[in-house]
């Protein structure tokens, strides 16, 4: 199960990001990029305990939508495998990833 939690750009996800919690988050809650301050989204993914490729979708179809609203999103405390997915499909140059620190 896959929980998200937002408090003005603040933003954390714990759980599995998988297929279905991907799917139901595109189709459900999602980001609430109106309440963001400053222009920018933090999105904490440090208590995320699985994840696969539909990850990388949602991490990029976010990005979209803050550009779209014209806000900068940033992805905080990416585990080292996510990151190593994102580099095997060749998008670590577009995703703001940052592992943990």
């Amino acid at each position: 199960m896959l929980e998200l939690e937002q408090t003005r750009n603040q933003v954390k996800l714990s759980g599995e990001l998988n297929f279905d919690s991907v799917a139901q988050l595109l189709n459900q809650s999602q980001i609430n990029f109106d309440m963001a301050e400053n222009a920018q989204i933090d999105v904490d993914l440090s208590q995320i305990t699985g994840f696969n490729s539909a990850s990388l979708a949602l991490l990029i179809e976010w990005m979209k939508k803050a550009e779209q609203k014209g806000l900068q999103i940033k992805y905080h405390s990416a585990p080292e495998q996510l990151i190593k997915i994102a580099e095997a499909y060749g998008v670590q140059q577009e995703l703001p990833l940052s592992s943990a620190d």
